[in-house]
């Protein structure tokens, strides 16, 4: 057990011994900690959309080649539909100028940058770093937090394996700041061509340099200070990590996440949220569980366009993909997991955008409601035609989308069921709710097995039409939508049962005091439960009223024992 779990569980333990003699003990947090603690939820109290509070146990809306501003104008709405986060467009300095230019002719020149500052040109249709700053602030009105795409591998050719004039002088014309300028990755059964050598003749920068190290994290730093909370790695894999095979690695990720983060606590009480594209596999035998998983969560991109190709099949048994398995074998845990309906590059480059919106959202009926795996909705734009810049209200906006991150932000800490039956694949979540599609159309009578749910009525949040649970079957009948989100949103909580097992106990006192000294983080009907004393805020006075009631204080336990 954690020295520290043991510490608050001792601690409470001697606590509930001196409530038993009639004096009211100090509970194992400092009242300094209780009161940063509730100054923090007070903080996270003002977001009335019911987001999760982590990242990766919430929605990424991708706000593809948006501009800030537009980001800004739509952040009320994207609040509304449920996203925990928005990933911006690279926000780097660029090659060239892309006013006027569209989404389809251009949209490339984001991955190309020349060096490590938020672009200040004119000639950027995203926007200024004053621009970023004001869409990170109003994001953080709402609760949301704001996901940079970072491209920190390589940097802009002019054609193919050159550097491009723009590039910064101090880096350009540095020979011990590229690993290689002519030499293309050949070999994906090598970690050091991966790593070493060019993606498709962009430039590739040496990351063990620490010279690039230190522009990296300088960039970091710059962005957190913006308003940044999250950062996503674009061809992380090309990236070597610290034990990489064949001589390949260095200290790149530790050093310049350690670094990041470090700042991050220090100037803004924040973890940033880390992932990293890394596609298919690693490469050359390296293993992604204990390399990149430890540093950050990592793209199951196989796994979600898979799943999203059966459901445009109809294929309900082969779209419940409950594996996160790469080419190679290997495969992150869940909570080190980020699964796509539909990626930037399935869109632009891979043939996706021939797929429906009802695809997309059926398959994000599925991706999007699992557990621990963070979920990221690919905004399409409107038409590739559009000006870079231009925010499209797509199928990312639509109520089915809603109603499945909802549901996906209220189960936050329930377990899992994937299942299908005929035509209908489904996911119940705890024993409170399922979400089920219809792979193979639209309007469907259901009935089929329930491996978890508890007996009961519930709602469809969709259609507003009744499902029951009974001898071992869900019933009802999916909408026109094709996709049914079943469960009751607002069930009675029990004041003090901070672990949701329908009893008070020492245990709930333990979560309030591990929430507090931040080893957990408790979110939902089960951070409602720990406010006990009503005040809308948890501290160590919570601890006290759990602990006065499991000794008969009732006088002094607060609200704990009631429901609301």
């Amino acid at each position: 057990m954690n020295k520290k779990i043991t510490s608050v569980v001792l601690s409470a333990s001697m606590l509930i011994s001196a409530l038993s003699s009639g004096c009211i003990a100090a509970s194992a947090a400092t009242e300094e900690e209780g009161a940063v603690a509730a100054e923090e939820l007070s903080s996270a109290g003002a977001n009335d959309y019911g987001l999760a509070e982590d990242i990766q146990q919430g929605q990424i809306l991708q706000c593809w080649n948006w501009s800030f501003s537009n980001i800004k104008a739509n952040m009320k709405k994207i609040a509304e539909q449920g996203f925990t986060a928005i990933q911006t467009s690279p926000v780097q300095g660029i090659k060239e100028s892309l006013t006027g230019r569209t989404i389809q002719s251009h949209w490339w020149v984001y991955y190309q940058p020349v060096n490590f500052s938020i672009n200040t040109s004119s000639g950027n249709p995203l926007g200024t770093k004053s621009q970023f700053k004001a869409m990170c602030d109003e994001a953080h009105k709402y609760g949301i937090k704001v996901i940079v795409d970072a491209v920190m591998n390589h940097m802009a050719n002019k054609t193919k394996n050159d550097l491009n004039d723009n590039i910064i002088a101090d880096l350009k014309n540095d020979s011990n700041c590229w690993y290689s300028i002519k030499v293309n990755s050949s070999k994906w059964t090598s970690r050091w061509d991966i790593t070493h050598n060019c993606m498709d003749g962009l430039p590739d920068l040496n990351t063990g340099n620490a010279k690039v190290q230190n522009y990296a994290i300088s960039f970091l730093k710059e962005c957190i200070d913006a308003g940044a909370d999250g950062f996503r790695f674009d061809g992380a894999k090309h990236i070597e990590v610290p034990n990489d095979l064949e001589n390949a690695s260095s200290n790149y990720w530790s050093n310049v996440l350690g670094q990041a983060t470090s700042y991050a606590k220090s100037k803004r009480g924040i973890t940033p949220y880390y992932y990293g594209e890394v596609l298919h596999e690693t490469g050359g035998g390296q293993a992604i569980v204990n390399q990149y998983t430890s540093l950050m969560s990592v793209t199951a991109n196989g796994i979600g366009n898979d799943i999203r190709n059966k459901v445009n099949q109809g294929n309900a048994s082969g779209a419940v993909r409950t594996d996160l398995k790469y080419s190679e074998g290997s495969q992150p845990a869940p909570n080190k997991a980020v699964l796509w309906n539909e990626s930037h590059d399935n869109y632009a480059n891979e043939g996706s955008n021939s797929l429906n919106e009802t695809v997309l959202k059926k398959t994000w009926a599925i991706v999007g409601t699992r557990a621990d795996i963070c979920g990221l909705y690919f905004a399409r734009p409107t038409s590739m035609s559009v000006p870079i810049g231009s925010a499209g209200i797509t199928g990312w906006a639509d109520k089915e989308v809603r109603e499945i991150n909802r549901f996906k932000n209220y189960m936050v800490g329930k377990s899992e069921s994937l299942s299908s039956s005929g035509s209908i694949a489904y996911n119940e979540r705890g024993t409170q709710g399922v979400v089920l599609v219809n792979c193979g159309g639209t309007t469907a009578n259901v009935d089929v097995p329930a491996k978890k749910m508890a007996p009961g009525t519930y709602t469809d949040a969709i259609t507003g039409t009744t499902f029951t649970v009974s001898g071992g079957k869900i019933k009802g009948k999916i909408g026109s939508t094709g996709i049914a989100v079943v469960y009751n949103e607002n069930p009675p909580v029990l004041i003090g049962d901070t672990d949701g097992d329908k009893s008070i106990s020492i245990i709930d006192a333990t979560s309030i005091q591990s929430h507090l000294v931040k080893l957990k983080t408790l979110s939902g009907d089960n951070l409602k439960a720990a406010d006990v004393n009503t005040d809308n805020s948890v501290s160590v006075l919570d601890v006290t009223c759990i602990q006065c009631y499991l000794v008969g204080l009732t006088s002094k336990s607060g609200s704990c024992g009631k429901t609301a």
